[in-house]
């Protein structure tokens, strides 16, 4: 009888500190769990906070985009009063040489039609004798060829 409960007794304990043991286990598992994601949670709450700060430089920067935009498009209008539109300046440019070209058409005839003016006929006329002229001096290079 005696044997049997001290068997009994021992096999008690054993469970009993097994259990504990478990117990403990899960409970530091637990508490590790909960660190971790306290710690998550620490740096979501850190990173949501650094979101609203960049949130807040994003529209400081926009409302300072929109005032240099306001800005230059001042100074432009500014400019434009004070010297005239580039867009304007051009085409009164664009205009001019029309009419220069238009002079110089009727004055010396058109590229297009094909008529010579002075200046193509002397062109070809100057080509024509400093070839000569270097044949005279040279020899024409098919005599060389012989």
């Amino acid at each position: 009888d005696k044997r049997g409960s001290g068997i009994v007794k021992f096999r008690y304990r054993t469970l009993e500190e097994e259990y504990r043991t478990r117990e403990e286990d899960l409970e530091e598992e637990y508490e590790s769990l909960e660190d971790e994601y306290k710690t998550r949670e620490d740096e979501y709450e850190t990173r949501e906070d650094e979101y609203g700060i960049l949130e807040d430089e994003y529209e400081t920067l926009e409302d300072e985009y929109g005032i240099l935009e306001d800005e230059y498009r001042t100074l432009e209008k500014d400019s434009e009063e004070e010297y005239g539109s580039p867009e304007n300046q051009y085409k009164t440019r664009e205009d001019e040489y029309g009419i220069l070209e238009k002079d110089l058409e009727e004055e010396y005839g058109s590229r297009e039609d094909g008529s010579e003016n002075e200046y193509g006929t002397l062109e070809e006329d100057s080509e024509e004798d400093s070839e000569e002229d270097s044949e005279d001096e040279y020899g024409s290079p098919e005599e060389d060829s012989l």
